[in-house]
């Protein structure tokens, strides 16, 4: 089999109400009733203020990645659940006809695996290797090479299965209310989970592992070539706090200058605007709209407005 020909699968879990990664699962038990803590989440996940903000990130920085790819052949599940209500369905459900290559899944699951292996298994029929799997956040995006580097080097891997890949170097944008300005920073932290990819036999998909474990358990490639992902980091995030402070993110992160950013973003993320003057004040304002949206009492233009 020509192998350039196989699909990259990439997932997106959008506001999926499951046992994933949420905090509200790390604690289960055999007493723990799931399905009324899958209500519980569900109050909080379908706020909204929350779903406003997810969408926006989506439309605004994932979309426009994946259209603006360079090499088109993969195909991004998008998962979320069955509970979500009508009105962002349907939004959710245009936007994934709007691209051949979005396939949405609406799963009644209570965990991410047993949702998505169904369809794993479809794609990987009569393939004599698994397909290669990525995952990314409904609220970052990849550089519009991510999935031409990504089927380089796996292409020269061969049938080496199972084999993790992590792009490590990209974009991490904060914007947090306490610091009045939105700061850039370039990051180099392998395995981090924007992107990581994985070949793997078995009923196993990438959220079968934690990012980091990936790098311990299996043969791994780490790309520290050029940028794979840009990260929005804002209150309210559902992650750690980026604070540049702390130690492991002085090792990992460095400031980027305006110059150094419009370069960046030109060569990379060119899909955020069409001229390079236009593509940091496209980052920014859709960077800053979500940061207001997080909370409606801070202007959408911030003081103070400065890649660092």
């Amino acid at each position: 089999m020509n192998y350039l020909l196989e699909p990259v699968i990439g997932i997106c879990r959008f506001s999926f109400c499951g046992n994933g990664d949420w905090a509200a699962y790390s604690a289960i038990d055999a007493d723990t009733d799931i399905d009324l803590l899958r209500l519980e989440q569900a109050e909080r996940l379908y706020d909204d203020a929350r779903m406003a903000l997810r969408f926006h990130l989506f439309e605004t920085f994932l979309l426009p990645s994946l259209k603006a790819q360079k090499d088109p052949n993969f195909v991004l599940i998008v998962l979320t659940s069955d509970i979500m209500p009508g009105k962002y369905l349907k939004r959710l459900r245009a936007l994934c006809e709007s691209d051949a290559r979005l396939l949405l899944i609406v799963s009644d699951e209570t965990t991410v695996h047993e949702a998505l292996m169904p369809e794993i298994k479809r794609l990987n029929s009569f393939l004599s290797r698994p397909l290669v799997q990525f995952r990314i956040d409904d609220d970052d995006c990849l550089s519009a090479d991510y999935v031409r580097e990504l089927r380089r080097y796996m292409q020269r891997l061969g049938d080496m299965v199972p084999i993790a890949y992590s792009r490590a170097t990209g974009l991490v944008v904060t914007s947090y209310a306490e610091d009045e300005a939105t700061h850039v920073y370039r990051g180099n932290l392998p395995f981090h989970p924007v992107g990581t990819a994985i070949r793997v036999q078995g009923d196993r998909t990438i959220f079968s592992f934690g990012p980091a474990a990936m790098l311990k358990r299996f043969q791994a490639v780490v790309d520290n070539a050029g940028m794979g992902s840009l990260s929005i980091k804002i209150d309210g995030h559902e992650g750690y706090p980026f604070n540049i402070n702390d130690p492991m993110m002085r090792r990992t992160h460095t400031s980027v200058k305006d110059a150094d950013l419009s370069v960046i973003l030109s060569k990379w993320f060119g899909f955020l605007g069409d001229k390079d003057e236009d593509r940091a004040k496209a980052l920014f304002h859709g960077v800053e709209t979500a940061a207001a949206l997080v909370a409606p009492s801070r202007p959408a233009k911030i003081r103070h407005l400065k890649a660092v």
